[in-house]
């Protein structure tokens, strides 16, 4: 990547911070917080977890909208059998493990809990289970357990950011390890006193205060907006 590039957008991402279009994205960081509080993959009530974990009391776009409802699909199957969605998360939280092997068997876990689910109740008006959706729910799950390493994923942010930063070859397909290696690597061109300053200036007492990978997905998402604005 080119670092006058990189610079180029920090520059205009250090003021866009304190903009109402960039507070839009704050609930993440509410539901950040509510993950670290609420979720415990060995609770009892695994269900009742994971419905206060996944959770924003002021924007629910990243997990519900239209009729897009993974939440919804994810109680169905936790209140069904538990214990196999447990596992799943147990492996999805494995760092020791491959990252790849470690998304992909979550996904493969839930359409196959979800399809059983399915077959045994086959009038729950629950139509898909939305985790085969180019890794974002699986990021969210992600980001909310290890809020340093993750951030919401989608392979077309990934291909702009490649693009748009000056990467020699831009990923053709999802590449979810290596859009968790940019969340590193891009960390410390935003590590300016100004951009801290103006990150907790930003961050209400609901957010998730401590270090996470979320700002430079909202750099990313900065980057974005001005390319949407240049298309327009």
């Amino acid at each position: 990547m080119q670092v006058p590039k990189i610079r180029q957008y920090v520059a205009g991402f250090t003021p866009w911070m304190l903009t109402e279009e960039a507070r839009e994205y704050l609930p993440l960081w509410e539901t950040q917080q509510n993950w670290q509080t609420h979720f415990n993959v060995e609770a009892k009530d695994l269900a009742g977890s994971y419905d206060a974990a996944l959770d924003s009391k002021t924007n629910r776009r990243h997990y519900r909208r239209g009729g897009y409802d993974p939440k919804r699909s994810m109680l169905a199957i936790m209140e069904w059998e538990p214990d196999f969605v447990r596992d799943a998360f147990r492996d999805l939280y494995s760092q020791d493990r491959d990252l790849e092997g470690r998304i992909q068997r979550f996904v493969f876990y839930v359409n196959e809990l979800f399809n059983r689910y399915r077959d045994a109740k086959p009038k729950a008006r629950v139509p898909t289970h939305y985790h085969d959706d180019d890794y974002n729910m699986v990021s969210i799950y992600l980001m909310g357990q290890y809020p340093a390493q993750y951030a919401p994923y989608s392979t077309e942010l990934l291909q702009l950011i490649c693009t748009k930063l000056g990467a020699k070859d831009v990923p053709v397909a999802a590449d979810f390890p290596r859009y968790t290696k940019l969340l590193q690597t891009l960390r410390s061109f935003l590590a300016d006193e100004t951009i801290q300053s103006n990150y907790r200036e930003t961050l209400r007492d609901i957010d998730y205060q401590g270090n996470s990978a979320l700002l430079v997905y909202w750099f990313f998402k900065y980057i974005e907006s001005v390319e949407q604005a240049v298309a327009v």
